[in-house]
């Protein structure tokens, strides 16, 4: 291990401070060993300021935080930030460690050695990696250190005597930019101006990226509207984010009280901060909502929300550790702009917490394609290609995971279309095995965008008896894994599928056929690579159900829950090409129509989905396939690999068939279903079956429930 002369360091970084730089990225590159003795100098030289660190498994900084706890330093603020990347590289949780770093502040990150990295094994599990599959080399990790090393802005610190130090270089004060006080910035004095006189009713979103004064804005204005009467309310998911709004606070009302932890009383009236799903939140409809970080809760709960309060301002990060801005932005703006004619948008780009032109803010963009927006202007006229074949027009080619730096449109254009697509979507894109993105391109435009994922087959033979059975479930293929759980039926994990992740297009391009002609240069594609069914999975609506339906898909399993995010349902649809999987289309297509007859919303599924001889199938007389697959998914409840509450579609069918012959069975046989009787009726509020029974909540119903069907499945009549 070769050292870097410490002392050269301490005296980069006081000539920094003396002088009043802009932040740093420093990136340290050896063995743990190694990085921990080059941390000493900037640990040494921080000791009076706020240090905050990310990931603890091989470089330890006294009180950091593991990877997957990012979220925690909303709010906060350092001098000094430290990434292990020993940990794990998660882009997401270095853009959340770089929003915290003060002006003339480190962003510093311990790495392998650069020309290693790549073959480096994380200590966290790799997320974007599917049961079997290995990642032996990171093209996204290799493309970092590249990066890391030809960047000549990049402070570098490598094990061989590598020291390169830029050359400090002092922050331009641009007089345009100064407020008076308490303001940061005339961007945020501008915002205050316009959101501060006191209004009974109104929507606002506020935007920014990190290190915006956004919070800061937020608790100015909410002490403002107190002064003038009027209680506030802030909510948000995590409770430590809204410290930073109570810091601004006390830039208006310094000398007001705080009367318990993160509330401020004057009079009547209050600044308090309450959870989402605090039963106080909806009390008040007459104080003004503040919804801080709104693109991280889901799109119901937003709505609810603005519906209850008259004056609501929802605020949110455009990018960052979040991630979902855009998607934010495309999907409940609509909905918001529908609803209340007053809504208004105020946003925020001068940065307060560091200077403008910021390289650490702009390196890390770059790098991490964050820093170009999709296609968003007039609806373009041209001659689409059809059967996926290209024209001059349009070209439909893979995307190279050799080249991340070219993934820019591509990761830009799923994040507008996706809610929940975040930049760590970069790291699937370029390493996880047998992942395909297919783009649609116009000249320099990407029109759309699809990735896929190939998944099952062989790989899951000795874990497909599990699967099928409910006993086991693997990282990834979810396909193969929701299709023979399904069916119980271990044959269908090992089944090769390809599931497609995402679809989008871009705003310019749409209702011109790319969305069906990506899908149809996708098949083509696939009839070469061995593929027994291609499916997808989404939130349904009428028109995207039409719209799978229109390229061929078939309905195969509805979920049973809204989704948390969009209030959707999920659908799972697939497509059959080989002789194996259409031998299953009948089986599928009973069980979709049996568990959607038990669906909370089965009108909204059946308005649309329509499959040839679909209906037809599920009204004809029971095949061995169909009673197999009931009767071993039953047996599977009781035997414990399987809920209940999963299996309301066999259930029922279990009961029909009793029901029809219930004078011959036995008293016990009798009890058993009237009971299930009683908890079919009550599928979707089991309270007047836990008081009919005199049961203590739902975990007890459904093992009371499940008690009751082996006297009936065991009974050989109906086994």
């Amino acid at each position: 291990m070769s050292g870097v002369d410490s002392q050269q360091i301490s005296d980069w970084l006081l000539a920094r401070k003396q002088r009043c730089c802009h932040r740093q990225l420093v990136v340290i590159s050896g063995s743990p060993a190694f990085c921990k003795q080059q941390l000493l100098p900037f640990v040494s030289h921080f000791s009076t300021e706020s240090v905050l660190a990310l990931g603890r498994s091989q470089v330890s900084v006294p009180g950091a935080l593991p990877l997957k706890q990012a979220t925690q330093l909303l709010g906060q603020s350092c001098k000094l930030g430290i990434y292990d990347a020993f940990e794990a590289f998660r882009p997401s949780a270095l853009l959340s460690l770089a929003g915290t770093v003060a002006d003339n502040g480190i962003l510093l990150l311990c790495v392998p050695p650069t020309a290693e990295w790549s073959y480096y094994t994380e200590h966290t599990t790799n997320h974007y990696l599917s049961y079997g599959q290995t990642c032996e080399n990171s093209l996204f990790r290799a493309y970092m250190a590249q990066l890391f090393c030809s960047r000549q802005d990049i402070a570098l610190i490598e094990d061989g005597g590598i020291c390169r130090l830029p050359k400090p270089e002092p922050v331009a004060q641009n007089l345009s930019l100064l407020a008076p006080a308490p303001f940061a910035s005339l961007d945020q004095q501008q915002a205050f101006d316009q959101l501060s006189p006191v209004r009974e009713s109104g929507m606002c979103v506020l935007t920014a990226d990190r290190g915006r004064g956004k919070s800061t804005l937020l608790g100015m204005l909410a002490a403002h509207w107190l002064k003038f009467g009027k209680s506030v309310i802030i909510c948000s998911r995590f409770p430590d984010s809204v410290n930073a709004i109570f810091k601004g606070v006390r830039h208006i009302a310094p000398d007001i009280p705080e009367t318990s932890a993160r509330q401020i009383q004057q009079g009547e009236h209050c600044i308090r901060w309450l959870p989402v799903d605090h039963p106080e939140l909806y009390k008040d409809a007459e104080a003004v909502l503040i919804i801080d970080e709104a693109a991280n809760l889901p799109i119901p709960t937003l709505q609810s929300l603005c519906l209850h309060f008259k004056r609501v301002v929802l605020s949110t990060t455009m990018r960052g550790y979040e991630g979902t801005g855009r998607g934010f932005l495309t999907r409940f703006i609509p909905w918001l702009k529908q609803q209340f004619k007053t809504y208004e948008r105020v946003s925020l780009s001068m940065p307060c917490r560091w200077a403008p032109d910021d390289p650490v803010e702009e390196t890390l963009y770059q790098a991490l394609q964050l820093d170009d927006e999709p296609s968003q202007g007039d609806s373009v006229t041209l001659p689409t290609s059809t059967k996926g074949k290209d024209t001059e027009e349009v070209r439909y080619t893979f995307l190279s995971a050799e080249s991340p730096e070219s993934f820019n449109k591509v990761l830009s254009l799923l994040m507008t279309a996706h809610y929940q697509t975040t930049v760590d979507e970069l790291i699937r894109l370029c390493d996880s095995p047998e992942n395909y993105t297919l783009v649609a391109t116009h000249q320099d435009d990407v029109m759309g965008v699809i990735n896929i994922q190939i998944e099952g087959g062989t790989i899951l033979q000795p874990v497909a008896n599990d699967i099928a059975s409910g006993t086991r479930r693997v990282n990834g293929h979810l396909s193969a894994q929701a299709l023979s759980l399904y069916l119980a039926d271990p044959a269908m994990a090992t089944q090769r599928y390809c599931r497609i992740n995402r679809i989008a297009v871009s705003e310019a391009y749409r209702r011109k056929g790319i969305a069906t002609n990506l899908i149809h240069a996708l098949i083509h594609w696939l009839n070469e690579q061995s593929i027994d069914a291609l499916t997808t999975s989404f939130g349904a609506t009428e028109s995207l159900m039409r719209f799978w339906q229109s390229c061929g898909f078939e309905a195969v399993k509805a979920g049973l829950k809204r989704d948390a995010s969009s209030a959707e349902y999920s659908l799972l649809m697939w497509k059959p090409f080989t002789a194996t999987a259409r031998s299953k289309r009948n089986l599928v297509a009973q069980r979709f129509y049996q568990e959607l007859s038990v669906h909370p919303t089965p009108e909204f599924f059946n308005a649309v989905i329509k499959q040839d001889g679909a209906s037809e199938t599920c009204l004809a007389a029971e095949n061995d396939d169909f009673v197999t697959c009931n009767t071993d998914i039953l047996k599977q409840v009781i035997n414990g690999h399987r809920q209940i509450q999963h299996a309301r579609g066999s259930v029922v069918w279990l009961l029909a068939r009793c029901n029809a012959t219930a004078s011959d069975m036995n008293n016990k046989m009798t009890h058993s279903l009237d009971v299930l009787n009683n908890f079919v009726a009550c599928f979707d509020d089991l309270f007047p079956f836990i008081k009919q029974y005199g049961l203590t909540g739902k975990k007890q119903a459904y093992e009371f429930a499940t008690r009751q069907l082996t006297p009936l499945v065991s009974h050989g009549k109906y086994g």
